[in-house]
Parts: structure tokens; C-alpha cells; sequence
């Protein structure tokens, strides 16, 4: 029998971060843990999830095995729960069984082979730079009402985070005594679509620290890790918006 056991706190930001990109989702449960990965339907955006299974209360599977799910229902069965809650997961058959303290939640399993797994793009960079979430997510902010891209710039002394319109700008300005790590030996630059970096920024409550990978028109890397003991890692891709 599978059976999982995990707070859900760590289970609705997990949720959060995917429903940035996708409504359902295949889950790959083997012996060290269960690897998410999803791509929205533009093929912008994509995520990887590795959950060790130290990071759960429990975790029993019969064999490894492949399960898909609507995230929708998900969240659905979240809303009745506490952070501080602890949830049991069962699979039966073709359900999932939720028990939250006294309140039990089922739903159908989605047929895995309607859902599709997205290869993970052998993406690498040299130049890459670690902030604040907070920092990061500030300046996000400050660029959501200027325009829909942003503009990376990462020199060996800063990182820059920059949107334009024809009335107005909004650069986030981070010098190399802000930052935690930074790798840079020349001035690089790429745009990327704001609202899915805003939708990210938003789902991801428990991190500090993010480490951003990118070249010169150059898909965004951002690793990091997360979960109410920081042991999950996430990686958040972002494909560039090519500039006329």
C-alpha cells in the first residue's frame, strides 16, 4: 500500500508552485522520494521538484510507480487545513485518500499516460548570482504596473533587475556587498516574461535564498530550497523574451 504522511504547510507550497504553470501534474514515487516535474502549456516555463523522503512524516510505496493529479483538487482538499496540520496520504486503487485530523477528502487519480512529463533541458551557466528572496521580490513588485518584461543585468559588481514602458521605469539596483554569492567576469543581459517571475515569487513562502543562472538571451535558472525544513529542492526555468 502507498501511503504518505507530510505537513501541509510543505504540501501547499508545493501546490502553489505548480499551479504557476499547470493544472495537472505526474508524480514519480520511487524509494528516495517523489520527483515533480511540469511545464505550462506555452512551454515558457518550467518546473522540477525533488522531495527526499526524509522530508516526510511517513512514506510507504509497494513499488515505484507513476501517479497523475489535478492540482485544482489539490488545493481544493488544502483549503480545510491548517499549516500546522499534519495530512496522511493513501492511495486506493484509483483515489487518493485525504485524512486531515478528523476530516477524510477522496478524489480520482487522473490516467497518468493523458499527462505528459517534460524533459529537464541540460541548462548551465557560469554567471550566476544568490540574493534575498526578499530582495528579488521587491523589485518584481516594483516593476508589476511598469511593463510585462524585466530585464536582468549582472555585471562582477551588481544585479540589476530593470522594466520600461514609455512613461515609466522601475530598476531594483543590488550591489555586490548585498548580495550572498555572485560569479560574473563581463556584463550580461536577458528579459523575461514579469508575471510568470511575479506568479513564482509568490508561491514560494518558505525559502530565503534563491541562486539565479543566465547568459546573454539565456533561459533563467532559479534554484533553491524549501519546505518547512529547507530540505526540498525546486528549480524554476524560464525561457527568454527575445527583444525586437
Amino acid at each position: 500500500m502507498t501511503r504518505i504522511g507530510m505537513s501541509v504547510k510543505n504540501l501547499k507550497e508545493i501546490t502553489d508552485l505548480l499551479n504557476t504553470v499547470i493544472t495537472e501534474v505526474k508524480l514519480k514515487l520511487e524509494s528516495k522520494g517523489i520527483n515533480i516535474r511540469a511545464v505550462d502549456p506555452a512551454h515558457v516555463a518550467m518546473i522540477n521538484i525533488d522531495i527526499p523522503r526524509e522530508s516526510f512524516k511517513e512514506y510507504s510505496i509497494d513499488a515505484d510507480e507513476e501517479i497523475a493529479i489535478d492540482v485544482e483538487r489539490l488545493k481544493n482538499v488544502i483549503k480545510v487545513a491548517r499549516d500546522s496540520d499534519e495530512i496522511s496520504i493513501t492511495k486506493e486503487k484509483d483515489k487518493l485518500l485525504f485524512e486531515i485530523g478528523t476530516v477524510n477528502k477522496k478524489f480520482n487519480l487522473l490516467d497518468p499516460s493523458t499527462v505528459t512529463t517534460p524533459k529537464i533541458p541540460q541548462i548551465s551557466s557560469e554567471f550566476y548570482v544568490v540574493l534575498l528572496k526578499s530582495d528579488l521580490e521587491k523589485g518584481l513588485k516594483a516593476a508589476e504596473d511598469v511593463s510585462d518584461a524585466i530585464r536582468l543585468t549582472l555585471t562582477p559588481d551588481s544585479f540589476r533587475a530593470r522594466s520600461v514602458s514609455d512613461t515609466e521605469e522601475s530598476e531594483l539596483i543590488l550591489p555586490k556587498d548585498m548580495l550572498k554569492e555572485i560569479s560574473c567576469k563581463s556584463t550580461i543581459k536577458s528579459s523575461y516574461p514579469l508575471e510568470y517571475l511575479i506568479r513564482f515569487i509568490k508561491s514560494v513562502t518558505t525559502t530565503d535564498e534563491l541562486k539565479l543562472s543566465f547568459k546573454d538571451d539565456y533561459p533563467l535558472v532559479i534554484s533553491f530550497k524549501f519546505g518547512v525544513g529547507r530540505d526540498i529542492d525546486g528549480t524554476f526555468l524560464l525561457a527568454p523574451r527575445m527583444e525586437q
